[in-house]
């Protein structure tokens, strides 16, 4: 199942909306690739670089949330805390097992529905401070 982003994940903050729809994105070709048990070189390479992506992704949203007065700033955090760990395990497995059915079924669940609720139940709460004066 693909994960689509639609209007009910907006947080009003163009750069974030267009970078949580590639996050969207990138999971789907991952769930994609591993479904289809492309190389393992490639795989490697999409999963280092959703990695990367979602590091740079988290830090962006993060400060955004900082400089916004987010009262979620320090929930959103703490769960992006969370969930680097956890990709960092299904990173190790993968390395370890393979794209197996299991794995690839764990990785839809615990990472793809995990990003989808995350946008959905804290990101948009950016939306409640995004029209509020910023502090310089």
């Amino acid at each position: 199942m693909a994960y689509v982003w639609d209007k009910s994940m907006t947080t009003g903050v163009p750069r974030i909306d267009a970078q949580h729809q590639e996050l969207i994105q990138k999971l789907n070709g991952l769930l994609a690739a591993m479904k289809v048990r492309k190389g393992q070189e490639e795989l490697v390479n999409l999963i280092g670089f959703l990695g990367e992506y979602v590091t740079k992704h988290f830090s962006d949203e993060e400060a955004e949330m900082e400089r916004r007065k987010c009262p979620f700033a320090v929930t959103n955090k703490l769960a992006h805390q969370q969930f680097l760990r956890k990709f960092q395990s299904f990173k190790k497995r993968f390395e370890t097992e393979g794209s197996t059915p299991s794995l690839i079924l764990e990785v839809q669940k615990e990472l793809g529905d995990w990003v989808v609720q995350h946008i959905k139940q804290i990101d948009t709460k950016l939306a409640v401070v995004v029209n509020e004066p910023v502090a310089t």
